[in-house]
């Protein structure tokens, strides 16, 4: 009777091996094929050095009284900026909450001023490749008498990241035109 290790000797795999190379072939070939293909449909391969700087962690410049933050008061305004990311699409990184007494003014943010963030159709946002900022915008309530309150939120922004696929198509036969600033 011969084992198993005089079979694989001669070039004959195991049992195991055989299904394993089986498994193999049947289940992760095709869904590498698949994923492939979603990938490589999905973009222009003229912006590839786009696609291979998938900076999801960007560096971004905040005021000294800002900083980033995954909590959030429950008030209006970051109501309000979670429901535009989400009619964009979009997913949630942070916040960007500043010290209420003393708020940042969207034109008080560095990349408003930097060529690399451009700012979107729909104003109250800026892009650099994946990450998103939607910056809030305060209406200002009514008092009895007619006049402004102020409503004090530490939330400003959120900071967002757009789908790799949704990026890739977005990049698409752009990447030369409006996207170069990107490379």
């Amino acid at each position: 009777m011969e084992d198993a290790s005089s079979s694989s000797q001669l070039g004959i795999p195991s049992r195991k091996a055989s299904r394993f190379l089986r498994w193999i072939l049947v289940g992760v070939v095709p869904i590498a094929v698949v994923l492939t293909y979603y990938y490589l449909s999905s973009g222009d391969p003229r912006c590839a050095t786009l696609l291979a700087h998938l900076d999801t962690d960007v560096a971004i410049p905040l005021p000294t009284n800002c900083m980033l933050t995954t909590d959030a008061p429950a008030d209006e305004l970051a109501k309000s900026l979670d429901d535009e990311r989400k009619r964009r699409g979009l997913a949630f990184r942070a916040w960007i909450s500043c010290k209420p007494s003393n708020q940042a003014q969207p034109a008080e943010f560095a990349f408003t001023d930097d060529p690399r963030w451009l700012p979107s159709y729909v104003p109250g946002a800026y892009q650099f490749r994946q990450t998103v900022i939607i910056i809030g915008r305060r209406p200002p309530s009514q008092s009895a008498s007619g006049q402004p309150i102020p409503q004090e939120s530490a939330v400003v922004a959120e900071l967002c990241l757009m789908p790799l696929r949704r990026y890739a198509s977005q990049i698409s036969g752009q990447c030369d035109g409006k996207f170069a600033v990107w490379k």
